[in-house]
């Protein structure tokens, strides 16, 4: 540099300078197109699925006694988005929050029925579990005997029927019916009790799951929870699916999330799962929602 006349140094150290930002320029044009092209799901810092349902809807899905997300939806999401490699974010809430929080765009999906009402928001899976509806009721009620012999919706609606808040099919399907909404399963199982209602519309593997648990307690309304029984005769089937808002940066995975559950049921996996419980797909499964 010292041999270099003065005109001609500055004229290098411009050169040099220009060549400098062209170099900046040209390595933040390339982080921008990389950014811009990239997969923010796909990437290493991969963006988790943010799945919000129930806190508490044993066996399927509820918050355990450590505090923690458990239940069968829970065993088939986690080892479903692990074959998928993408993380998930699991929160649990009452469930009629736990709809507004997806609803409000503030969560990606949720793990329920996909009615009709759903449908504007959200896009729906393949079945993850397939379960049937039927009719609890006290073996005391004066109608015992017309109520275990309905075999179809048409003939509950002479009677009252108690159901618990945020159950969407139940919503739709039911209008005109006389129904005594509640906030949870135990108000519900209580109405019946107390012969303030006839029918509570539940899955018998579910109902059943609640009704062993209370009688075990050994609470004031064992005696009670021993006098309810379940009407043989399923009412309808119902598919629960992994709803995604449309507007989720995830709404893309569905056709790999069906692959998947395809995989996991002809493997075994979710019979192995189901059999953890005591449940299989040979038997009713299914709470409305």
């Amino acid at each position: 540099m010292t041999n270099i006349p003065k005109s001609g140094r500055s004229k290098l150290l411009a050169t040099c300078k220009l060549q400098k930002e062209f170099i900046i320029q040209a390595v933040a044009c390339l982080l921008t197109a990389l950014f811009l092209t990239s997969d923010p799901v796909n990437a290493g810092n991969a963006t988790a699925f943010h799945w919000v349902d129930d806190e508490d809807y044993p066996p399927l899905i509820y918050r355990g006694t450590d505090g923690k997300p458990s239940g069968i939806f829970y065993e088939i999401m986690t080892e479903a988005f692990h074959r998928l490699n993408i993380p998930l974010k699991v929160e649990l809430y009452p469930w009629v929050r736990a709809q507004k929080i997806v609803a409000d765009g503030k969560a990606d999906g949720m793990v329920t029925i996909l009615t009709d009402e759903r449908k504007a928001l959200f896009l729906g899976s393949d079945p993850v579990l397939l379960v049937c509806e039927h009719i609890f009721v006290n073996r005391n009620n004066p109608h015992i005997e017309e109520i275990m012999s309905i075999h179809s919706l048409k003939e509950v609606q002479p009677f009252k029927i108690v159901e618990v808040i945020g159950a969407g099919w139940t919503k739709e399907n039911l209008k005109g019916f006389n129904i005594t909404w509640v906030p949870n399963m135990d108000s519900a199982f209580y109405m019946l009790i107390k012969g303030r209602v006839d029918i509570y519309i539940a899955n018998s593997f579910i109902g059943s799951y609640f009704l062993k648990k209370k009688i075990k307690e050994g609470d004031s309304y064992s005696e009670g929870y021993k006098s309810i029984i379940t009407n043989p005769y399923p009412l309808k089937t119902i598919a629960f699916r992994l709803l995604v808002r449309k507007d989720s940066p995830f709404a893309w995975i569905l056709d790999d999330f069906n692959d998947t559950i395809h995989q996991m049921q002809m493997d075994g996996t979710i019979q192995h799962i189901l059999e953890g419980t005591q449940l299989s797909q040979r038997n009713d499964a299914s709470h409305q929602r």
